[in-house]
C-alpha cells in the first residue's frame, strides 16, 4: 500500500502542495487529475523521491524514505520528459536501466524479453531511440521503468503527444500492468481517465479536493466526467 500523510510543499512563498493525504492499494489505477499547475507533477516527484516534502511523508508497505535505498526500489517513475538517449538504440536503452536498477546480470536479457513480450517491443530493439514513433518512445520508457517489477508506478501525463490509437494501446497495457501493481497515472485529459482509471484524486491549487471513484466522480453531474469536472474544481 501507498500512503501519502500531509504532504506539503512550497516554491518560495507558493504553496504547491497543501496537506495532502491518500492511500491507494495494490491492484488500483489510480488517476491524479487536475488542471495544469494543480500540483500532480509536483506530488509525483515527492513521492518518487526525486524531491522532497516541506511537511509530511510517503510510506510504501510501511516503508519510507529514511530506509531510502528500499523505497526507491519500490518505485518505477516515468517524467513527462523523456529519459531516452536518441542514439542509444531500444535494447541498450533498457540494457543500461536494468544495471541502474541492480539487476542481477545473469537475469537481463529474460527480465528485457518479458517487458518487451508486455510492451510488443522485440521488433524495435534495435532501433535507435530517435528514430522511433511517441507510442513506441512511451512503450518504451514505462518497459524500463517496470524492469525492477517495482511495486509503484508512476506515470506523469503517459498519453501526452500520442494519437488514439497509440493511446488505446497504452491503456490496454496499463490495465494488465495494474493486476500486480499500484499504478498512478498524472493527467490533465478526461479521456485518460475514462479509459484506465478506477479512482480519482482531484487536486487543484495544491489541495486534494476529491478522492473518489469515477463512476462516483460522475454523479457529481449526472454521470458526465467533464461536467463534474467543471463543478468539483468551479470552473
Amino acid at each position: 500500500m501507498l500512503v501519502a500523510q500531509n504532504i506539503t510543499k512550497k516554491f518560495g512563498t507558493r504553496i504547491a502542495l497543501n496537506n495532502v493525504s491518500f492511500k491507494v492499494r495494490n491492484g488500483e489505477i489510480v488517476a491524479l487529475l487536475g488542471r495544469n499547475g494543480a500540483g500532480k507533477s509536483t506530488l509525483l516527484k515527492i513521492i518518487s523521491g526525486f524531491i522532497g516534502s516541506d511537511e509530511g511523508k510517503t510510506t510504501i508497505d510501511d516503508v519510507t524514505l529514511n530506509n531510502r535505498v528500499e523505497y526507491l526500489n519500490s518505485i518505477g517513475y516515468v517524467s513527462e520528459i523523456s529519459s531516452l538517449y536518441s542514439e542509444m538504440k531500444a535494447y541498450d536503452y533498457l540494457k543500461f536501466i536494468a544495471d541502474v536498477r541492480g539487476i542481477f546480470p545473469t537475469r537481463v536479457k529474460q527480465k528485457i524479453i518479458e517487458v518487451c513480450d508486455i510492451f510488443e517491443l522485440r521488433e524495435i530493439l534495435g532501433q535507435k531511440c530517435e528514430t522511433l514513433s511517441k507510442g513506441y518512445k512511451k512503450r518504451l520508457e514505462i518497459a524500463g521503468a517496470l524492469l525492477a517489477n517495482p511495486k509503484v508506478l508512476l506515470l506523469d501525463e503517459p498519453t501526452e503527444g500520442l494519437d488514439p490509437t497509440q493511446k488505446t494501446a497504452l491503456h490496454d497495457i496499463l490495465k494488465k500492468i495494474a493486476k500486480n501493481h499500484i499504478v498512478i497515472i498524472s493527467t490533465h485529459l478526461l479521456d485518460d481517465v475514462d479509459a484506465s482509471a478506477e479512482r480519482i484524486l482531484l487536486l487543484d491549487n495544491g489541495v486534494l479536493l476529491k478522492d473518489a471513484t469515477v463512476a462516483e466522480f460522475k454523479k457529481i453531474s449526472k454521470n458526465s466526467l467533464k461536467d463534474s469536472f467543471k463543478i468539483a474544481t468551479k470552473g
